[in-house]
């Protein structure tokens, strides 16, 4: 759904856009009928019931709360008082969560909690049991109307920095101790750990980080960052192919780390990389040094001059080629070409049963 105002819709027109929202995403003979609840709004954790009906006259109710906006640090809660007030409206009533907008966090937070949500710019999920019906539709991924000034992105390089020290570093810690421990801006990093809070993926005590989703925290990071717009790339071919390639990075001294499913597969046993991922310093510097040909067509390798040096810290030394870090081969490999992301989620589970060899 388009939008087009600048501000904001208001809670009584976040409820008659997602009703017709809702009715309009309903297969052919399907009917659709809201009322608001007579308890006041807020109250009981529900707004309004709609009631979906079947070609064939199964019906259900979808018990729904109206939220103007829901920072995924809130879903918990919202969750709980919807389920609770659904199971005292109707044994069968599904809970639904409406708002103006649900970010990509939010969303997943609902689905794993079998909450359904609607938002103002189309992302629908609604899943009932009987009578069978499954609606899934997507719509922004970035919120239309930020309502202030606090970090909402983690593209550039000091975000890049410091969501390296926050997903490498094991918690408890605090800002100051991970300053100076890896070297990030302490400004910055309070700033990326309060978008992380409100994403309910960092928890705080008494100012100190006590527990970090790291998985939710690289797939965040991965929505805002891309291996190839976020650094410079130079597309070159290797003559010799990718297992001589291999031979001559065991043997420089130019400084370089590899990434990508060419870092990955010395991790985890997925098929060989067709592309050479590889970080320097320097392109053209690294071309001479590393006997490579610069071309447009036909390239099984990438120079990747990075965004930040921080791909050099941490490096990991396997089978004889220097990787950058796991956290860091991950959020490539998630943003990357072809197979590239269902390889980023390999690594993932390699990381989660190989904690204590890439965290701190």
């Amino acid at each position: 759904m388009p939008v087009s105002n600048t501000r904001p819709p208001t809670e009584t027109q976040v409820q008659h856009q997602v009703e017709r929202l809702l009715a309009g995403r309903l297969p052919s003979g399907w009917s659709f009928h809201a009322r608001r609840t007579a308890t006041p709004a807020g109250r009981n954790g529900m707004d309004w019931l709609a009631q979906i009906a079947s070609p064939d006259g199964e019906d259900a109710v979808l018990a729904i709360e109206i939220k103007r906006t829901l920072e995924p640090r809130d879903v918990l809660q919202a969750v709980e008082r919807i389920v609770s007030a659904t199971a005292d409206a109707s044994p069968r009533a599904v809970p639904v969560i409406a708002a103006d907008y649900l970010s990509p966090r939010a969303r997943a937070l609902l689905r794993a909690h079998g909450v359904g949500y609607a938002d103002t710019t189309g992302n629908v999920r609604i899943e009932i049991s009987t009578p069978g019906l499954f609606v899934a539709t997507d719509g922004a991924d970035r919120d239309p109307w930020p309502r202030d000034h606090k970090l909402r992105s983690l593209r550039g390089r000091g975000a890049a920095r410091a969501m390296r020290a926050i997903i490498d570093t094991s918690p408890p810690f605090g800002v100051r101790e991970l300053a100076q421990a890896t070297g990030a801006s302490a400004p910055t990093l309070s700033r990326v750990l309060d978008l992380l809070e409100r994403e309910a993926i960092v928890s705080r005590r008494r100012g100190s980080v006590s527990a970090i989703d790291w998985q939710g925290a690289i797939r965040r990071w991965a929505e805002d960052y891309d291996q190839t717009d976020s650094n410079t790339p130079t597309t070159v071919l290797a003559p010799r192919g990718l297992p001589a390639f291999e031979k001559t990075l065991r043997g420089t001294e130019l400084r370089y780390a590899a990434t990508g499913a060419f870092a990955a597969q010395r991790f985890d046993s997925i098929a060989p990389a067709r592309l050479a991922a590889i970080y320097v310093t320097d392109a053209i510097e690294a071309i001479e040094r590393l006997d490579l040909q610069e071309t447009d067509a036909g390239a099984n390798a990438v120079l990747l001059e990075p965004l930040d040096p921080v791909v050099f810290d941490r490096t990991i030394e396997r089978d004889g080629v220097r990787s950058v870090a796991p956290s860091h081969i991950a959020v490539d490999l998630l943003t990357g070409p072809g197979r590239e992301p269902s390889q980023g989620e390999r690594m993932l589970t390699w990381m989660e049963t190989h904690e204590d060899v890439w965290r701190s």
